[in-house]
């Protein structure tokens, strides 16, 4: 009986051991797996869809153009200017479609501005 008892006990105390490294209570193998909101690799948006020179442009035009049909020109005039800012150099189409966006914009013509900035987003890809 007493034999058969230290046997109980000594395959719990493994099983328990045992249970304790498979379950991953071991703190010296745990990984911290969180990941940023910024999937782009550039300041702190957290738009992850684009990538490449024209990714920023391209969120900050989306942005403006939601604004925009909201009505609220304060947020779009902010996108507005940081779009300018991070459009490619190689990119005539799109500079000239956002200059005329931004033409109809300082006129107070939404439309126009929507038309352009849609084209301006299209030619980004």
């Amino acid at each position: 009986m007493k034999l058969s008892m230290s046997m109980t006990v000594f395959g719990l105390l493994i099983t328990s051991f045992l249970g304790y490294e498979i379950t991953g209570f071991n703190t010296t193998t745990g990984q911290n797996m969180t990941i940023p909101n910024n999937m782009t690799g550039s300041g702190n948006m957290t738009n992850a869809t684009a990538s490449g020179a024209g990714a920023s442009a391209k969120m900050h035009i989306e942005e403006a153009i939601k604004a925009l049909e909201a009505g609220n020109t304060a947020a779009a005039s902010t996108h507005l200017t940081a779009a300018q800012q991070a459009i490619p150099v190689e990119s005539e189409q799109v500079k000239m479609h956002f200059g005329e966006a931004m033409k109809a914009f300082s006129s107070g013509d939404s439309n126009g501005a929507l038309m352009h900035l849609k084209a301006a987003n299209d030619a980004l890809g």
